[in-house]
């Protein structure tokens, strides 16, 4: 094994401080992604060194294309990594499940999300009734807003929850939610879109949807000096350790196209992360962001 990532404990729940996400594994993903679809050898060769990084988990969908079969052929007949999935939106449990387990060859429990909060009302009981007959080891929502997680926050048996936030979002530090999610001992809270769908990494290289350039070249800098004042080695690991700063965080899903960058995001997620004062520096230097700029599902309007 290259390192062992920490690991994150909820009960009998383990997870490392980085999962594995593999919609780019599946299809084209991420205004920054220059790299395409890896093929089926260097899908094998990511897993392989999830592995051996100590990563616990890989994140998919049905929603993702072709991960869940790509993950399903290059980890046949082995467990050491576990899985998380969605249920196809608006589709139903028991069928987008079922064509889950078809083509991640598990037969094992699995972490198993409703990828959309807006089906909470028809898919939670169908969910609870998978946990119950040990189809899944925890159940939980991918949320898209506050709104959404003060709403599922109450559900019987929520055991996990993936939200989107990065250094630019104070969407989610209302001091209610984070009180609510520090009581939660047992919520695992995995965080994703980290890097902004690779935007706060890739910095002038690539415009910036909602915000102008000015704008952009201005919140850059500001990101580069506090790596420099904070002794960080690069904005990626700014990010990073901004994240897992919080205490109710568990994780951070950040996803690869290739080895170099999969070994590059464990090394971060390994590192220690802010204190709480650099923390508070970090929220009293970056202005606040546009929700149009915080929000990738508004990037096309």
């Amino acid at each position: 094994m290259e390192s062992v990532l920490p690991i994150r404990t909820h009960g009998a729940y383990r997870q490392s401080s980085l999962v594995l996400g593999t919609a780019q594994l599946g299809m084209a993903y991420g205004i920054a992604n220059r790299a395409g679809v890896p093929d089926d050898d260097t899908v094998a060769g990511i897993l392989e060194t999830a592995r051996r990084l100590g990563v616990s988990h890989v994140d998919t969908a049905r929603a993702y294309g072709e991960s869940e079969r790509r993950i399903g052929t290059a980890l046949r007949g082995r467990d050491d990594l576990a899985v998380i999935t969605k249920i196809a939106p608006g589709g139903a449990v028991r069928e987008s499940l079922d064509r889950s387990r078809a083509a991640l060859e598990r037969r094992g429990p699995l972490t198993v999300l409703l990828h959309r909060a807006a089906d909470v009302d028809d898919g939670w009981a169908d969910l609870r009734q998978v946990l119950h007959s040990g189809e899944a080891n925890r159940i939980g929502v991918s949320v898209q807003s506050p709104a959404e997680l003060y709403r599922i926050l109450p559900l019987p048996d929520l055991g996990y929850v993936q939200l989107p936030c990065n250094v630019l979002d104070r969407r989610w530090l209302d001091p209610r939610l984070t009180e609510a999610l520090a009581a939660r001992e047992d919520l695992v809270v995995t965080v994703r879109s980290a890097y902004l769908q690779g935007l706060l990494v890739a910095g002038t290289a690539v415009t910036w949807p909602h915000l102008p350039d000015t704008e952009r070249d201005a919140v850059v800098a500001l990101l580069d000096g506090l790596v420099d004042d904070l002794g960080r080695t690069g904005r990626d690991d700014l990010c990073i350790a901004y994240l897992l700063s919080f205490p109710w965080v568990t994780s951070v899903v950040v996803g690869a196209e290739t080895e170099d960058q999969l070994r590059v995001n464990a090394d971060l997620a390994g590192r220690t992360p802010l204190t709480e004062a650099e923390r508070e520096s970090v929220l009293a230097t970056l202005p606040e962001m546009p929700a149009d700029l915080l929000d990738p599902s508004r990037w096309s309007a």
